[in-house]
């Protein structure tokens, strides 16, 4: 049997459907998610190898009514098959399409949006304390998840709870979680779970009732060994086969009838039933562009590399010439092009997992005795450790570097992952020095400057390609621009006029060739290239007395490099007619590519020469 995906309006029609059907179900829709994520990217991986387990959580619960909360949910596409959205699937990710996380404006049965991971056991906390829920709770986190400090924080607080269920099933997909006696703990679960067990409880007399229970604990404690579940207050099974339609239905439903919390550990094959997402073990099908499909070949465009490429070329190189250097990295090593460098010195490249405020206190207590920490971090991510930064880095100045991958708009994630808010996060804190690179010859140049510097230093770079042909291999010595003695000026790229941008980052190269366009430009306009972010080369900005400047920052209003030069404008009464042209404090919410979002924004490079030339022209 064979079914119509597209046709799927609810998970209610899976109600009827024996294990024979449910297993075809299963792969009817591991086979669309192939054939469409193939065509739009997306997270593979991770989807892959948790089909049989959602759709055993909706063959066992009742979506809305139980509450299903996925950990980051970007491994819930076949929850989003069941609740029937699979004929937008041709959009995932794209404008106006469909998100690739859980969203509450597609359906009802997403109640938890997030994107970033390690929230959804806190989330079910509060649902649990809204008191407005009487249904079942299910978590379903995966084993990167789940080592987060929040995570144990909200798992301690429900524990300790009387009267409150929440039903946790860890998705592990890549190490044991728990210690266990392989054959004989499959065998206690169920025989915990089958019907002669509970019978036997209710006819038990009760003074035997407390004798049977400390049994029942030691027996658990002999099979399981006394893991962090247990002693936290759940009732532990596991691990599970987590493509076992079957075993997972059984277990769902002794979970749904419990009154107490439970973690479910289930095993699953990252990547299931797709050859090259299995054998692969550094995370590239986890999030994917376009592929093809028969031959798994990861389409990629000519004459391009990366920013992420390209900085990860830098480390490798500071990491050969300087052994004080160490590299830590939060759980991002492939998105970040570093498994390379993580091959080449496995010493000093450490994955500390998905624990960006461990990764922060790790590396600010590091620098107090002799290393050079660089910490290299997505910067959307970046904001889960601003506590430890304030408080256990700048506070101290210890010398450490931050690399904010994916800094500025990024098209096709949404609302969760733009790098637009770590300036506004970060300028208003002393000692921290910001600065962003329009091209891989000043990347380089800032890294060096960074790692003599001393003091916290954050270095932002786009999620965008650089074409080769402008990818320059060597410092241009002969230019004073990028002599290392002279990195905290800002580079005035055209000269001074009237009228005059300050930007950062590749933009500045956009920005030269409009200005040098005759057909586009019809005015003079200067070009200032504010390279360090913070502190603000204030010689420069005195060149600016009585002028017109646009700013121009892929960021949020307050806390930009706009709102400080205001200040600084005000401070020293410059008169300076300043314009921001970027983004109000808002949250960026669309989908699709990049060019898209700020073709949306009005916020392209084209879009503010126009407005200079059309307020000259009036």
């Amino acid at each position: 049997m064979t079914f119509n995906i597209n046709d799927i309006k609810s998970p209610d029609f899976i109600k009827d459907l024996n294990i024979e059907q449910l297993n075809n179900l299963c792969a009817d829709i591991r086979s669309f998610i192939l054939e469409n994520v193939s065509k739009t990217g997306g997270h593979l991986s991770s989807n892959l190898g948790s089909v049989e387990a959602i759709v055993a959580m909706h063959y066992c619960f009742n979506s809305p009514h139980d509450k299903f909360i996925f950990d980051v949910s970007h491994q819930a596409y076949t929850h989003k098959i069941l609740t029937g959205r699979s004929k937008d699937f041709v959009n995932l990710r794209k404008k106006d399409g469909l998100s690739g996380f859980c969203s509450y404006e597609e359906s009802e049965h997403d109640i938890w949006e997030s994107g970033h991971s390690s929230t959804s056991i806190a989330a079910a906390a509060g649902i649990i304390e809204s008191g407005n829920v009487k249904d079942n709770i299910v978590v379903f986190i995966g084993d990167g998840s789940i080592q987060n400090g929040i995570c144990f924080e909200a798992m301690n607080y429900i524990g300790s709870e009387k009267n409150q269920k929440v039903i946790l099933i860890v998705n592990d997909n890549s190490m044991s979680i728990s210690k266990n006696v392989g054959r004989m703990a499959r065998r206690f679960s169920k025989f915990r779970i089958k019907k002669s067990y509970t019978n036997l409880k209710r006819i038990v007399p009760g003074f035997m009732k407390k004798g049977l229970i400390r049994l029942q604990n030691s027996m658990r404690t002999f099979v399981y060994g006394s893991n962090i579940f247990s002693s936290l207050g759940y009732k532990y099974f596991g691990p599970i086969d987590g493509h076992n339609i079957s075993e997972l239905i059984q277990y769902f439903n002794y979970a749904k009838k419990s009154s107490d919390s439970l973690v479910i550990h289930i095993q699953t094959e990252k990547g299931h039933g797709y050859e090259p997402a299995i054998t692969d073990n550094f995370g590239v099908w986890h999030g994917v562009g376009p592929f093809n499909l028969e031959t798994g070949e990861i389409y990629r465009k000519d004459n391009v590399i990366s920013w992420s490429d390209c900085i990860s070329k830098i480390i490798e190189d500071k990491l050969e010439e300087n052994e004080d250097i160490k590299i830590i990295c939060p759980a991002t090593l492939t998105g970040s092009k570093l498994l390379e460098c993580k091959e080449k010195y496995k010493e000093r490249v450490i994955d500390c997992g998905i624990n960006e405020e461990l990764a922060c206190v790790l590396a600010s207590s590091m620098s107090r005795f002799g290393r050079i920490p660089i910490i290299s971090i997505y910067s959307t991510f970046f904001q889960r450790c601003y506590d430890y930064l304030n408080n256990d880095c700048a506070r101290q100045n210890n010398h450490v570097i931050f690399l904010l991958d994916r800094s500025g708009i990024i098209g096709g994630d949404g609302a969760t992952h733009q790098g637009i808010f770590d300036i506004a996060m970060t300028s208003h804190i002393p000692n921290i020095t910001i600065a962003m690179p329009k091209d891989n010859v000043e990347a380089r140049l800032l890294v060096d400057y960074a790692i003599k510097g001393d003091g916290p230093f954050i270095i932002r770079y786009p999620k965008e390609d650089i074409k080769l042909d402008e990818y320059l291999d060597e410092y241009l010595v002969d230019d004073k621009n990028y002599q290392i003695d002279n990195i905290a000026r800002w580079p005035i790229i055209k000269e001074i006029q009237d009228i005059n941008i300050i930007s950062y980052g590749p933009s500045l190269i956009k920005f030269k060739k409009l200005i040098e366009d005759n057909n586009c430009n019809k005015i003079n306009i200067g070009l200032i290239n504010a390279r360090i972010i913070k502190p603000i080369d204030f010689e420069t900005v005195q060149l600016l007395r009585n002028k017109k400047v646009y700013v121009y920052e892929e960021v949020v209003r307050n806390g930009s490099l706009y709102s400080m030069l205001i200040d600084l404008n005000n401070e020293y009464k410059l008169n300076i007619d300043f314009e921001f042209f970027g983004i109000n404090n808002e949250f960026v919410t669309s989908l699709g590519s990049k060019d898209e979002i700020k073709e949306e924004l009005g916020l392209r490079e084209i879009d503010l020469i126009t407005k200079i030339n059309n307020n000259n022209n009036n």
